[in-house]
């Protein structure tokens, strides 16, 4: 409940400070530009964002489900479709780092598996990504002539697990730590691949001087298709974990 009201209050707060920055600018009137204020055809665009992710796991082998600190860092070529300076595509990479904190069973090695309902083994997982974002992006008014920019943005993103960190205690005493492969339920070309879909909305605010660099703030939902999947000779057999993640971005265009 009170992630929920953070999540809330945040969206709120984004939405009046776009709403009063439309106040500020000239009307929108979408016209083609001169070459003397024309913004580049490719720019880049860099940000960092802290993730708020929503978990769920199978509770007939898990329980105490915990979001662990998260963040991401995004690195993408902006492209201009038109010369309205309102359409852009938006490809790059992004490194994304979620975990979380769960209690389940742990099966020593040898030993005969029996679901007991104890689950007093502590696990904490973190998750690292590679994400490969192809975007297109539609602004509200000109970013060439308006000193700030609402937008909007839908997404595909290609979606390549890398080893996590899996670390097992037992009432606060380590019992095993391991680099895991974590796979996906549903894969996509291979076990650890499989996409996001996303919904962005954001502001940007433009240097009307050099019509070059800008600084943005954004908030993008992330939808994934398909759960985690992990699974180890000591992890119950159908653990699932599925994700979905809200980040809150702050970065610069240039």
């Amino acid at each position: 409940m009170y992630k929920f009201k953070f999540i809330l209050f945040i969206f709120l707060f984004f939405l009046l400070g776009s709403l009063n920055c439309f106040s500020d600018n000239e009307p929108i009137i979408f016209t083609k530009s001169s070459s003397r204020t024309a913004t580049p055809l490719v720019r880049t665009r860099l940000m960092i964002a802290p993730v708020i992710s929503f978990y769920g796991i199978n509770k007939n082998h898990s329980t105490n489900v915990k979001q662990k600190m998260s963040g991401l860092f995004s690195w993408k070529e902006e492209i201009r479709l038109n010369q309205k300076h309102n359409m852009f595509l938006e490809i790059g990479i992004e490194y994304m780092l979620h975990g979380l904190n769960f209690d389940s069973y742990y099966f020593k090695p040898d030993s005969i598996q029996l679901y007991t309902g104890k689950m007093n083994y502590s696990y904490s997982l973190y998750v690292h990504e590679i994400d490969f974002p192809i975007q297109i992006k539609l602004c509200f008014n000109h970013e060439n002539n308006a000193r700030i920019t609402p937008y909007c943005m839908v997404g595909y993103h290609f979606r390549t697990l890398l080893d996590a960190n899996l670390k097992v205690k037992q009432e606060g005493e380590t019992v095993y730590k391991t680099y895991e492969v974590l796979t996906f339920k549903n894969p996509l070309i291979s076990k650890r691949n499989n996409p996001f879909v996303s919904l962005t909305v954001g502001v940007q605010k433009n240097n009307l001087k050099t019509f070059k660099s800008c600084v943005f703030l954004e908030v993008t939902y992330r939808y994934g298709f398909s759960p985690y999947l992990l699974k180890d000779s000591f992890t119950p057999s159908s653990l699932y974990i599925t994700g979905n993640h809200l980040t809150i971005g702050f970065g610069f265009k240039f």
